[in-house]
């Protein structure tokens, strides 16, 4: 089965097979941009259920989809902006960036100091920012997009990516460099 298959699937025949083959899809990737937002395991992947949910849900409703991602990230976007406006909290924590240094078997624990004291300053600068702008170093930076798969994504044009990275990156150097 293939994406377009499966979506069809869905739209014209209410069949929860091809939904089943989307989520299989996309899992990873959707928890990867929730546990950006979120900025825990746990939220991501509650977050990530909830949105499927309401996707599974939707589905049904349209006439035509061209490809599920870019709407379901808008879906999965939107939820997890609602949590945090719920939550009263823009905390990020990439506990991933953790694990990644204590799996280096060579570091020391002066390194291993500096490198959560790095990530530390990171996470505070990354919560400090915008929505917009942590959005977008979120899919640039954390998720490899590039350009085009941003701009598909966001549903913006190219350009207004690369603005947008660009004074997202002047605000995250900017604070990065006042903390120091």
């Amino acid at each position: 089965m293939n994406e377009a298959k499966a979506i069809n699937l869905c739209i014209q025949h209410r069949n929860t097979a091809g939904f089943e083959f989307l989520v299989k899809s996309y899992r990873s990737q959707a928890f990867a941009h929730a546990f950006g937002f979120m900025g825990n395991r746990e939220d991501a992947a509650d977050a990530c259920q909830d949105a499927f949910k309401k996707a599974f849900l939707s589905i049904v409703q349209l006439d035509q989809l061209d490809r599920f991602y870019p709407w379901f990230y808008c879906i999965l976007r939107n939820h997890c902006f609602n949590l945090l406006s719920r939550k009263k909290t823009a905390a990020i924590r990439y506990d991933l960036l953790e694990n990644q240094s204590s799996q280096d078997t060579s570091s020391t624990p002066r390194k291993e100091l500096e490198h959560k004291e790095e990530n530390d300053r990171v996470q505070a600068a990354l919560a400090s920012l915008k929505e917009d702008f942590r959005e977008i170093l979120v899919l640039k930076y954390f998720s490899d997009f590039n350009y085009q798969q941003i701009s598909e994504t966001l549903q913006i044009p190219r350009g207004t990516v690369m603005s947008r990275l660009y004074h997202a990156r002047t605000a995250f150097r900017n604070i990065i460099e006042n903390t120091h």
